[in-house]
């Protein structure tokens, strides 16, 4: 099976050349991410730079604008990449949506389920040039004076949905065309959890869970040196440990008590010194850290359900001359080409 890689292009100084640079070393696609604007202005750029290489929203954050401009974003962008463009979309933090963005956070999973039935609402009638009144449960939207647009360049834009839980997993399986799975998902979450949730939203479609589309997202430190990999792997893992809604998560897999202690410790220790307490075992189980084989050994399992797998480098920290060595190891490890 063709292993295909996936890389995320998030505050890059030189956007063109990494870009450019990304599809010339063959990997299979791009995404950006939204941390605060959203992810569509360099995602047109990326499209107008790029031939062949697969673009995708990692991911937009559903709730914090109307979902007709995330439909309408969605169609211009998939008419600018000539059909390469993939929706992906997430609930994003509560306090990222309610108190950065000042938009309603009130049952958040319905809203994204929602959002995906209006982008098909939306397609159709830009394909029809006829936009009738959506009424829905969480949203009402009428389109007086609607005038029609150049349509859709395809009948149906892919749209995966970002998950950490097993809700989240039922609405991908019922609703969209792909999960994409959290940076701290650990391999058995992976391959038992999001896939059992992921058939039950597909069983109220009367869908085939097999023919949709996973991404897991792995989180990735990769050194020559085992102890220095493991140990600039655990900011990533302390930060989702210590943040409260991740919770149940941790609780899940046995590691309740480690993530009391990290929100505990987060509250007046920074980042960085917090985690030289996260365990060695806490970091092996929710990122793939150590040699380019131990790497590639903790993520081989995952290719019995992955269509393709995003490589995300644990860099918090890191100083830039090491930054750049791990980057090359990066690529060596997994790029191509």
């Amino acid at each position: 099976m063709k292993r295909e890689y996936w890389a995320l292009v998030h505050n890059s100084l030189d956007f063109e050349s990494t870009v450019t640079n990304l599809e010339d070393s063959g990997v299979a696609g791009l995404e950006v991410s939204q941390a605060y604007g959203p992810p569509f202005v360099q995602l047109a750029a990326a499209a107008m730079l790029t031939k062949r290489i697969q673009l995708a929203s990692g991911i937009a954050m559903g709730l914090t604008r109307s979902p007709f401009e995330t439909a309408m974003a969605a169609i211009d962008l998939d008419r600018l990449s000539r059909g390469r463009f993939t929706l992906g979309l997430g609930t994003g933090p509560e306090h990222f949506t309610s108190g950065y963005f000042n938009m309603p956070y009130d049952k958040p999973v319905s809203r994204l389920r929602e959002i995906v039935q209006i982008l098909r609402h939306v397609e159709d009638g830009a394909r029809t040039g006829t936009m009738k009144p959506w009424e829905g449960d969480m949203y009402q939207m009428e389109f007086k004076g609607y005038e029609p647009t150049l349509p859709p360049f395809r009948e149906r834009i892919p749209v995966w949905i970002a998950a950490l839980r097993g809700r989240l997993c039922e609405v991908a399986g019922e609703v969209a065309d792909g999960l994409l799975g959290h940076p701290v998902w650990s391999v058995e979450w992976a391959l038992g959890q999001a896939q059992e949730s992921l058939a039950i939203g597909a069983a109220r479609s009367g869908r085939d869970p097999a023919t949709l589309q996973f991404q897991p997202w792995v989180s990735v430190s990769v050194d020559r040196d085992r102890r220095a990999a493991i140990d600039a792997a655990k900011p990533g893992v302390a930060y989702y440990a210590g943040l409260a809604q991740y919770f149940p998560f941790f609780e899940a897999h046995g590691f309740a008590s480690e993530a009391r202690k990290m929100q505990e410790l987060l509250k007046d220790t920074n980042l960085l010194e917090a985690a030289k307490s996260l365990p060695d075992e806490m970091a092996r189980t929710f990122a793939a850290c150590g040699t380019p084989d131990d790497v590639l050994e903790w993520i081989e399992p995952l290719w019995q359900r992955a269509n393709s797998i995003m490589i995300l480098p644990s860099n918090w920290g890191v100083a830039p001359e090491l930054h750049e060595a791990r980057s090359a190891l990066v690529k060596e490890t997994f790029w191509p080409r």
